[in-house]
């Protein structure tokens, strides 16, 4: 009998994908009931970009699928967009435009991931995807919220510049190891 690693567990196995996917699903759950609210803002401070931009190093173009089941699921109702928010009222609220920015760059980015990494690559790689998502997140505040171009950026993009370049920074730095 042959020792090691049952088939089912290799990486290139449809039954390890799928395990996969939906861990990464899980992992926008948690990352988005790990959030820090500010008084100033609809939109919070997560971890969900974190996770995302994990998923597509883990997953490439396979990430969309864990995004769209997360969007799904909340949609359908099940509390998974943080504090307690579910519903597709909830998905057309404040953090519309940021959660459809997942789901794009789940789509779009995969394709472009650095053959060859380098931290810079994968910095400048995971900012323009940061930045996309703050696009659409700007978007959805300007034109569904009617805010002003300077008020989205006062509140949509601004608290969380920081914040997101320590988690791409984190995220490029773990992209090398892999």
């Amino acid at each position: 009998m042959k020792t090691g690693v049952y088939p089912l567990c290799k990486k290139d196995s449809l039954v390890y994908q799928i395990g996969l996917i939906f861990l990464f699903s899980f992992f926008m759950v948690i990352s988005s009931y790990s959030r820090i609210p500010l008084w100033f803002t609809p939109v919070p401070i997560t971890l969900q970009t974190f996770v995302l931009y994990l998923s597509i190093l883990f997953l490439k173009e396979k990430s969309f699928f864990s995004q769209a089941i997360y969007i799904t699921l909340g949609i359908l109702g099940v509390p998974v967009f943080g504090n307690v928010g579910a519903g597709l009222g909830y998905f057309f609220g404040p953090t519309g435009g940021y959660l459809l920015g997942f789901l794009l760059v789940s789509i779009i980015f995969p394709r472009f991931l650095p053959q060859k990494k380098s931290f810079i690559k994968l910095f400048f790689y995971f900012l323009f995807a940061n930045f996309f998502i703050y696009i659409l997140g700007m978007s959805w505040l300007i034109f569904g919220f009617e805010f002003t171009f300077y008020k989205s950026l006062l509140l949509g993009v601004f608290p969380f510049l920081i914040g997101d370049i320590f988690k791409i920074v984190l995220v490029s730095a773990l992209a090398l190891k892999k």
